[in-house]
């Protein structure tokens, strides 16, 4: 409380304590994140037999892989245009609905044309998803566990991602089809849990004095030990932008952290979708069966679960210097997965570690994205980075599938993330230098916003 007629909701949502209704909070948003991880991972295994009953060679299936990222790039930025103006809520529900619709579509599609359109639709809805999520969790979420809780929160993208190698495996028996459906299926069970049961995120309530009796009553389940006067004013000590520009991201030292942020978000998810899109094909090609690969693949997202939960502690006590740690792991595992005759438990391994490392750093770079800028423009800071992040996304497939049809030997296929990979690495040190003004930077528990 600021004076006898003021209410910081910053000060008071930064400083809750852990509590039930905190974690149903959390846990509605991770489930959410399934649908993402899900949706994005279905496809590469559902690749080989979309190629078989629709006749086509393996590299026509590079724009299936593309057109729901070129919809989430689309997704995201009017998303968060959306959840900055109508509120987070609203922008999950919208995201999840599009999502279960198009994924059951895809399931239904009766030619190459109308599936591509349909992961195009998906991507809408998966793009919707992310900024809205993050604007969530940063708003949410007591200081003290905010950088883990989001981290932890997006991987419910990687633990989606595992969902398709098993369900594939040992339940539909990789029936293309089938695997749509479930993609489907995952949204419709979240969407009741995020009408009924999800707040809209105090802070962004507080923006408008409107919304007084609904920040009173979600107060009264978060923080039921306080004593708030009547005719109370809730405030937020941020910037309230009026009007949005463009420019609000670049403002003061955002100018040079934005850049470097889009920056990173290319080249993550250029190699995230690089590897990811074509990893089943490519195990096949040298000697796995379609239920190996299956199994294989789903330890690429088993490392990814394994490296978000380490690096979500880690930001909070290091800060975001460690996501520059994991870039160098990648470059130096994706260098040695190509090389020839590799023993099939090594190459488990290194999956599991491009994983971790790859994986690991996306949904750190997520919660980063979440903690950089102020509630007015957090969804729009977070959606612009993701939808400019899917211009790598939409080129990792493609890539990939111009090397494959030029014959590329599978150790040059995994020695071109590289190159990406190290300039990632360099774009998590520059924000931490600028952000923090230290080489090895400051927890994000101990940082502020930049406005």
């Amino acid at each position: 409380m600021d004076t006898d007629n003021s209410f910081n909701i910053g000060t008071v949502v930064d400083n809750l304590p852990v509590r039930r209704f905190t974690m149903l909070i959390f846990f509605i948003c991770f489930l959410a994140m399934l649908s993402d991880g899900y949706d994005l991972g279905v496809v590469g295994l559902a690749a080989p037999g979309i190629v078989t009953s629709f006749h086509m060679v393996r590299s026509a299936m590079a724009p299936v892989f593309s057109a729901a990222l070129l919809g989430m790039l689309v997704g995201a930025l009017t998303s968060g245009i959306y959840g900055d103006r109508f509120g987070r809520k609203r922008g999950i529900i919208i995201a999840c609905f599009i999502i279960c619709i198009a994924s059951y579509g895809c399931g239904f599609a009766p030619d190459f044309t109308s599936l591509l359109w349909l992961r195009f639709a998906t991507g809408l809805g998966l793009g919707g998803l992310l900024p809205n999520v993050t604007a969530m969790m940063a708003e949410f979420l007591p200081k003290k566990i905010r950088a883990a809780f989001t981290t932890y929160a997006f991987m419910g993208i990687t633990f989606g991602g595992i969902l398709p190698g098993v369900i594939s495996a040992q339940l539909v028996g990789g029936d293309w089809h089938d695997l749509f459906f479930v993609g489907g299926l995952i949204p419709m069970i979240v969407l009741p849990l995020v009408y009924f049961k999800l707040p809209e995120s105090l802070k962004f309530l507080s923006l408008d004095r409107k919304n007084d009796d609904e920040i009173r009553k979600w107060l009264g389940k978060l923080a039921p030990e306080l004593m708030i006067p009547p005719n109370v004013t809730f405030i937020l000590n941020e910037t309230k932008a009026q009007k949005f520009s463009i420019g609000f991201l670049f403002a003061d030292k955002l100018k040079f952290v934005t850049p470097f942020l889009w920056l990173v978000f290319i080249s993550i998810m250029l190699v995230n979708f690089f590897v990811n899109s074509w990893l089943a094909i490519v195990l096949h090609d040298i000697g796995f069966t379609k239920a190996q690969a299956a199994d294989t693949v789903s330890l690429y997202y088993v490392g990814g679960v394994t490296g978000g939960l380490l690096i979500g502690p880690a930001l909070d006590l290091i800060g975001p210097i460690v996501l520059a740690l994991y870039a160098v792991i990648g470059c130096v595992i994706t260098s040695l997965i190509g090389i020839p005759d590799t023993a099939p438990a090594m190459i488990h391994f290194l999956v599991f570690m491009i994983g971790f490392s790859i994986l690991g750093a996306q949904v750190g770079m997520s919660s980063l994205a979440g903690m950089l800028y102020p509630t007015a423009i957090r969804s729009r800071g977070a959606g612009f980075a993701h939808a400019i992040g899917r211009i790598g996304a939409i080129s990792g497939p493609l890539l990939a599938g111009q090397l494959i049809a030029q014959h590329a030997s599978v150790f040059i296929l995994f020695l071109v993330p590289v190159i990406p990979l190290a300039t990632a690495a360099i774009g998590f040190a520059a924000i931490t230098i600028i952000w923090t003004g230290k080489a090895l930077g400051i927890g994000l528990a101990k940082l502020r916003v930049l406005q």
